[in-house]
């Protein structure tokens, strides 16, 4: 009973509070009461738009995406390329220091299975860091090759090219290069950039940019 006499004060004072007659939750034409309630139906305006109106909006958004879309490939182009040659440094850095840590050669090598060396095979394809099993080892079979990590082919049409064209690089226990100074050209055919690693026969890598 309190309840109703307080909705009919408020009512006389103040107007219908939130509800209007004929339909719950809308206000009136013009409310005075509370902000954000609309005239006639929540959330639904009077007008729409014209076909006019959506041509060009489809316009501008066309020609927005068109110069949005190469820029963003362009950034995943660059982000692949230095991804890549980042992983390439860091097999390497391993072998290097693998084979003094273990007090044996090893390597990274070209490989198209990702368990074993290959022969004349494409870098892009994939590669494999290896250690010469010693004789100290009785968990593997003495002077054949361990794998520690192998890499699967690259991505996005990427090319690695070592000169001289080689097959591993390899380091002998005291972490020097074996296979001699060795330069490993990574290179995007689409951007046309390219990263470049050159080793001495130290084993330090130094990495620099370029075109191709």
């Amino acid at each position: 009973m309190l309840q109703r006499l307080w909705i009919t004060g408020f009512t006389r004072k103040y107007g219908f509070p939130f509800i209007c007659p004929s339909i719950p939750f809308v206000g009136r034409k013009s409310s005075t009461i509370m902000p954000l309630i609309c005239q006639r139906l929540p959330l639904v305006g009077n007008s729409g738009f014209t076909l006019i109106e959506l041509i060009i909006t489809l316009t501008i958004a066309s020609i927005l995406m068109a110069l949005a879309v190469p820029g963003f490939q362009g950034f995943v182009s660059s982000n692949r390329l230095t991804a890549q040659i980042n992983d390439v440094i860091a097999d390497i850095s391993l072998s290097r220091s693998e084979a003094i840590k273990r007090n044996t050669t090893t390597g990274v090598c070209v490989s198209t299975s990702g368990t074993a060396c290959s022969v004349g095979g494409n870098w892009a394809s994939g590669w494999l860091v290896y250690y010469v099993c010693p004789s100290t080892d009785t968990t593997c079979v003495v002077n054949s090759n361990v794998v520690i990590r192998a890499h699967e082919a690259l991505t996005g049409s990427n090319t690695l090219v070592l000169s001289p064209a080689i097959d591993a690089v390899v380091y002998s226990k005291t972490g020097l290069a074996s296979s001699g100074a060795v330069s490993i050209t990574l290179c995007d055919p689409k951007s046309h950039k390219s990263r470049v690693i050159e080793m001495p026969s130290t084993g330090r890598p130094s990495l620099s940019e370029g075109t191709c």
